[in-house]
C-alpha cells in the first residue's frame, strides 16, 4: 500500500509540474498472436496484446508504462515440456502491469524506480530474441527456480545502467516475488522482503564489431516455486539463499551469420533446474532472418532436450511472419510442436 501510494503521488506531482509539450509522448500497441499445433490433433491460439507509453516529463525525467494482456482458446499446454517452447503463452490475463516508473538519465547513466519486468533488462539480445523458446529469455536456472518478476509479473524494483563506451554495467533490486493483480494483498506494488524473499540481478556486458558478450550473476534470498502457502505462513517459512551464474555470447562469423552460445549453472539449488546449456546459429538473408538452436536443462529429476528452428519474414511494413518447428525430448515425452507466429506493431 505504501509503495502504491509513493509511486502515484510521485507521478502525479512530476506530471502536474512538468512544462514539456505533449508532443515528447511516445505510444506503441502491439499485437502478437500465434496458432500451435502437435500434430496430432492439437490446436492452440495464443495471444498477446501490449502497449509501450513513455512521456518526457522533463529532459532527463520519463514516465514508462507498459502493460500485457493474454488470450488463449486452449487451457491445457500441448506439451508437458520443462523450457515451455512458447514464450508468450500464459493463462487468459485481462490486463498486467509490465513497466510503470520513473527513469532518470543523466549522462551514461540511467536509474529507474518502480514496477518492472526483468525481460525488459536481462537475457534480451537481438539472437536470443529471435527464438520463441523461453528458456532463450531467461534462462530455467533462474526463471524454473523462483516466482520472481518473469513473464507475465512484476514487481517493484530499482534498476542502474552506466554505459561506457563498449561496455554496460547494469544491476537490479526486486521484490523477491512477482505478481500481477492490482488489489490484495499480494499485489503488483507490494514491497515485502521479509515475505517475498528478495532478488538481485548484476550483468555485465561487452559490444564491439557485431559481437556481444554478457557475463551475470543473480541473488535469491526467499521461497522457491511451488510455496503457494499464504502470506501469513511465508512470513515464518524458512527461507533459502541461492546463487545463479551465467554468460553468454554471440559471435559473429560472416557478415550475415552469427554462433550463439549460452551457459548457466545454480550450485545452489537443491531441487530444480541446475544447469542450462544452448548454442545456436543466426543467418541473415537480407531483413529475414533464419535460427537453429539447441539447448540442454537439467533438472533435480528430469532432463530435456529442445531444439527449434524459426525464421522470421517482415511483412506489413511495421509486422512480421515466423512459421517455428520445437522439437522436444524429456523423461515424460517426446513431441514436435509447430507453430506459426504474426506480430504488429501500431
Amino acid at each position: 500500500m505504501i509503495a502504491r501510494r509513493i509511486i502515484t503521488y510521485s507521478i502525479i506531482y512530476l506530471i502536474t509540474t512538468s512544462n514539456l509539450p505533449l508532443a515528447a509522448q511516445v505510444f506503441d500497441m502491439t499485437l502478437t498472436t500465434e496458432l500451435q499445433t502437435d500434430f496430432q490433433g492439437g490446436y492452440n491460439w495464443v495471444n498477446l496484446f501490449r502497449t509501450d507509453f513513455q512521456w518526457a516529463i522533463t529532459r532527463q525525467i520519463h514516465l514508462n508504462a507498459a502493460t500485457i494482456s493474454t488470450v488463449k482458446t486452449r487451457e491445457k499446454r500441448l506439451a508437458n515440456d520443462l523450457q515451455t517452447f512458447s514464450n508468450i503463452e500464459e493463462e487468459n490475463i485481462p490486463l498486467a502491469i509490465a513497466v510503470l516508473g520513473l527513469d532518470w538519465q543523466v549522462g551514461n547513466s540511467t536509474l529507474f524506480m518502480g514496477i518492472r519486468n526483468l525481460n525488459e533488462d536481462y537475457f534480451t539480445s537481438a539472437c536470443t530474441s529471435l527464438f520463441t523458446n523461453s528458456s532463450c529469455g531467461i534462462f530455467p536456472t533462474l526463471s524454473a527456480n523462483y516466482p520472481i518478476a518473469n513473464y507475465p509479473v512484476a514487481s517493484i524494483g530499482i534498476d542502474y545502467k552506466l554505459l561506457l563506451e563498449n561496455w554496460l554495467f547494469e544491476t537490479s533490486l526486486y521484490n523477491g516475488t512477482g505478481y500481477r493483480d492490482f488489489t490484495g494483498k499480494e499485489n503488483v506494488f507490494r514491497f515485502c522482503p521479509r515475505t517475498d524473499g528478495i532478488l538481485s540481478v548484476t550483468s555485465i556486458n561487452y559490444r564491439k564489431y557485431g559481437n556481444e558478450y554478457y557475463l551475470g550473476i543473480a541473488l535469491h534470498y526467499g521461497l522457491p516455486v511451488g510455496h503457494e502457502m499464504g502470506t501469513e505462513k511465508k512470513e515464518t517459512e524458512k527461507k533459502e539463499q541461492n546463487t545463479i551464474v551465467w554468460g553468454y555470447a554471440e559471435q559473429r562469423l560472416t557478415h550475415n551469420l552469427h554462433l550463439l552460445a549460452q551457459y548457466s549453472i545454480n550450485p545452489t539449488e537443491r531441487s530444480g533446474c541446475r544447469r542450462y546449456a544452448g548454442i545456436g546459429l543466426i543467418i541473415s538473408t537480407g531483413k529475414t532472418r533464419i535460427g537453429l538452436f539447441a539447448d540442454h536443462a537439467c533438472f533435480k529429476d528430469n532432463q530435456e532436450w529442445a531444439g527449434e528452428l524459426t525464421c522470421k519474414i517482415p511483412c506489413l511494413r511495421n509486422g512480421y511472419l515466423q512459421p517455428t518447428l520445437h522439437m522436444i525430448h524429456n523423461n515424460q515425452e517426446r513431441k514436435a510442436i509447430g507453430l506459426l507466429r504474426l506480430g504488429y506493431t501500431l
